[in-house]
């Protein structure tokens, strides 16, 4: 018999979730047939899947241990070391922006992954659990039913912000803030060819699943949605921008496209821009990757908003490969506010 206690991270729950989680290779009929058969219990009693979970509930498993570690998918001893070693080591590297007991916002470099795409591959859903516990932040039995995870997606050369639940009401906290439009998400680009004007630009994305690419179309259109970016020219000189842009929808690859679509593609893109203008950026300037960076975001007071998230605006530095980037074009003079 296995005992557990819900803490205040795991709580909020349902209970069937929390054993999928914890049980993670058990079918979900062998959990309800335990649940239905007492074998797994919920305070001493029987209880549904659906059971809301609160901190200081007890959990008994009523399983022998061979079967709780064969369901857990407990690695043998000395499994893929190496990947582990290179695991510690990325996490360790990892920056935090900002941490609470419930929520973690991360500095994504660019080049990884926000959520895992391949097999062996590395990405900050990895890495993110391995640094809270390089860090001290959490404890191996804090990670058996809930793993702190990426809330939304950077693409693999944007760096900058990204939010994290670090707790089940963290998660559930950050994830309607998204979902209603609740914060603030900006970004810094630097585009090479038309000036965009300042203000507002709504159009309509539609994904072309095929070439992994958004399409931008100024009239509806089955499939696509409606997208509005707002975009604030810092500075220009020489045929770039260092343009701030806000995200109003969350369409993929929104800022890119859009920019894209105005004649002003971001410096570097090889997806959106044309491909021998990206080798030339290269070349001349050492771009090595699409110049867009999740800078800031800036969170609504009140609610049931942590103290430290309150009205909290929480920045990103300028990346070093954005200054090295400025600096060798000679546009430090004209894009000065990024060095503010």
């Amino acid at each position: 018999m296995r005992e557990l206690s819900i803490d205040a991270r795991e709580a909020g729950q349902r209970f069937d979730k929390f054993l999928k989680k914890y049980l993670a290779e058990a079918p979900p009929s062998f959990l309800y047939r335990m649940l239905r058969k007492k074998n797994i219990t919920l305070n001493g009693g029987r209880a549904e899947g659906k059971t809301i979970l609160s901190e200081g509930d007890v959990v008994r498993l009523f399983l022998s241990e061979e079967t709780i570690e064969s369901f857990r998918g407990t690695p043998a001893a000395g499994e893929d070391e190496a990947r582990a070693r290179a695991l510690r080591e990325a996490a360790s590297r990892l920056a935090f922006a900002y941490e609470d007991d419930d929520t973690v916002i991360v500095d994504k470099p660019a080049g990884l992954l926000t959520q895992p795409a391949e097999a062996g591959g590395l990405s900050l859903a990895d890495l993110l659990p391995e640094a809270l516990l390089l860090r001290g932040s959490l404890r191996e039995e804090d990670l058996r039913a809930f793993r702190p995870a990426p809330l939304n997606r950077l693409d693999r050369n944007t760096s900058g912000l990204v939010m994290c639940g670090k707790s089940v009401r963290g998660a559930q906290l950050l994830s309607d803030l998204i979902r209603r439009g609740a914060l603030k998400k900006e970004y810094l680009a630097i585009a090479h060819g038309a000036r965009v004007e300042d203000g507002s630009y709504s159009a309509y994305a539609l994904r072309d699943t095929e070439r992994k690419i958004t399409r931008v179309l100024h009239e509806a259109a089955p499939g696509a949605k409606p997208m509005t970016t707002v975009f604030q020219t810092l500075g220009a000189d020489r045929g770039f921008s260092l343009i701030r842009a806000g995200l109003v929808t969350g369409r993929t690859h929104q800022i890119r496209a859009h920019l894209a679509s105005l004649h002003a593609p971001v410096v570097g893109d090889e997806k959106y821009g044309p491909a021998s203008e990206a080798k030339e950026m290269r070349r001349l300037y050492g771009a090595r990757r699409q110049l867009l960076h999740a800078e800031r975001l800036l969170f609504p007071r009140g609610g049931d908003m942590p103290p430290g998230l309150s009205g909290a605006e929480v920045v990103s530095p300028l990346p070093e490969d954005f200054r090295s980037f400025i600096e060798a074009a000679g546009l430090t003079t004209a894009f000065s506010e990024a060095f503010r």
